[in-house]
């Protein structure tokens, strides 16, 4: 594991729990040395965390000299359980999460949500965490939505896909429930997710990729998750690549998502005259690429190859090294893949050019995972139940 600068004051409590969740017991003194902080810093935090039950001392273990005997620490990941619910526009997916990280429970409802959102997520939450009550007891509630989000008042400035304008949903489910509720970006909060338990723990500096019918970016900088100014970071699909191309969403013209997004990749191979069926179409053009249809493959490597090239360039502005691609749109990846690559690595300055590309199975309760890790994230947020 990779030593860490210091993390910021307000994470330094969750960093030792994350720390302790992936490596397993450690002494003051380890935990110090780790996340590069000063032994007086840890035993504050960890005095807290144990009061709290979040962690717990073992046996001392004697010293190998002549000083006191280490006190390893262990995490107590059943202390506290959070829950996380991705919204989507046909569908919730939630999950319950312990304080490692690890997912212990999770559920899906074919429901929609758009058009009274408050309505029902107060009530689909609230039967989730009742029935928790005696079993896992729900400290926290997560919620990603897509589109604009202030993580600072949970207010969605503008989802375009649920037709959400000012919608002040942390504090609308905050006044209907018992638990702390926070409401961030869907992919920020995947990108949460990865500062705590995936990349974070070998890179204070990253970006994270989602790839779908809309393109964001997750930036961490400094073992912090970028956010911009109320929120509004993170849009890399509206990055303009071409001022004549087709209109975005957004109202622009040749946006990236305009060109290389879920959406335009269908209606780009349609025109190329390949035949896809009714509905988004995915499935069907995963098949046509399979089969190795020309139409299909030139129009993924075309994407690809632009795709990468735009990574590369923010790449090269903020100097990060690793990039973790997520998302719906990665059953495609064996056809995008080889190019965005290629490109991305030609494209990065050359101290850059060992860049370090990680793509895993995507699964829908990411995001939801990605919405617990809010709470975690601020384990001061979490409050007995």
């Amino acid at each position: 594991m990779k030593a860490q600068r210091p993390a910021p004051g307000d994470l330094i409590q969750t960093e030792i729990l994350a720390l302790l969740g992936a490596a397993g017991p450690l002494s003051r003194a380890e935990i110090a040395q780790l996340l590069r902080v000063g032994a007086a810093t840890v035993t504050d935090h960890t005095r807290r965390l144990i009061g709290e039950g979040f962690i717990r001392e073992l046996k001392p273990h004697a010293s190998s000299g002549k000083g006191r005997p280490r006190v390893p620490l262990q995490l107590v990941p059943t202390a506290a359980h959070v829950l996380g619910l991705r919204v989507a526009i046909d569908h919730l997916a939630g999950v319950v999460v312990g304080l490692d990280g690890q997912i212990t429970d999770e559920f899906r409802l074919p429901l929609r949500v758009a058009e009274s959102p408050v309505p029902l997520l107060t009530q689909v939450l609230r039967e989730q965490i009742e029935a928790r009550r005696d079993t896992t007891p729900i400290r926290g509630v997560g919620v990603a939505v897509p589109g604009m989000v202030d993580p600072a008042t949970g207010v969605v400035r503008l989802s375009a896909i649920m037709d959400w304008h000012d919608l002040p949903l942390a504090a609308e489910l905050g006044r209907a429930l018992p638990v702390p509720i926070l409401v961030d970006n869907d992919l920020r909060s995947s990108t949460t997710a990865e500062l705590l338990f995936g990349m974070g723990r070998d890179h204070d500096d990253f970006l994270v990729l989602g790839i779908g019918d809309g393109l964001g970016m997750g930036v961490v900088l400094e073992r912090r998750v970028q956010r911009g100014a109320d929120g509004f970071s993170g849009e890399f699909g509206h990055l303009p690549v071409d001022r004549t191309g087709p209109r975005c969403n957004c109202g622009n013209r040749g946006c990236l998502q305009s060109l290389v997004g879920q959406t335009a990749l269908l209606e780009r191979a349609r025109r190329a005259g390949v035949r896809l069926g009714p509905g988004d179409g995915l499935s069907e053009l995963v098949d046509a690429a399979e089969r190795g249809e020309p139409a299909v493959l030139a129009v993924l490597d075309e994407a690809g190859e632009l795709l990468g090239r735009s990574v590369a360039g923010v790449v090269n502005v903020l100097a990060v090294k690793a990039v973790k691609v997520i998302g719906e749109s990665l059953v495609l990846w064996p056809h995008l893949g080889p190019a965005f690559t290629a490109a991305a690595v030609a494209g990065a300055i050359e101290p850059l050019r060992d860049l370090e590309i990680t793509v895993s199975p995507w699964r829908d309760t990411e995001h939801a995972r990605g919405a617990a890790c809010l709470l975690l994230a601020r384990s001061g947020a979490i409050t007995r139940a």
